[in-house]
């Protein structure tokens, strides 16, 4: 959990940092273009919170799909398509038919 909390502050660092820059250039707001230091400060936060939800579901979906690859013995195309083609809903739907019923039975 440790790991996954210092992964998640430097991404958060990075992504400050790289924003910094629109600060200094102009944004437009309502048709007009203004200095984007004037933009109200939860346009920013927003993005940056849409940018880590992003990261966060693009990982969930990654590990469901090599999930899908590595454990399933029936079904493997039939999932791994639903997965690809569904993209975060295909993912979420497999973590409850398959990977949270395969969890139950190992322990």
């Amino acid at each position: 959990m440790k790991r996954i909390i210092e992964k998640l502050s430097a991404i958060l660092t990075l992504l400050i940092v790289t924003a910094q820059p629109a600060f200094a250039a102009a944004c437009t707001l309502n048709g007009e273009v203004i200095p984007c230091d004037q933009m109200p400060k939860w346009v920013w936060a927003f993005l940056i919170v849409m940018a880590v939800l992003s990261m966060f579901f693009f990982v969930f979906w990654l590990r469901m799909l090599l999930d899908a690859i590595k454990n399933q013995t029936e079904n493997k195309t039939m999932w791994v398509l639903l997965i690809i083609f569904l993209n975060v809903l295909g993912a979420i739907i497999y973590y409850f038919a398959e990977k949270r019923k395969r969890g139950k039975n190992t322990v």
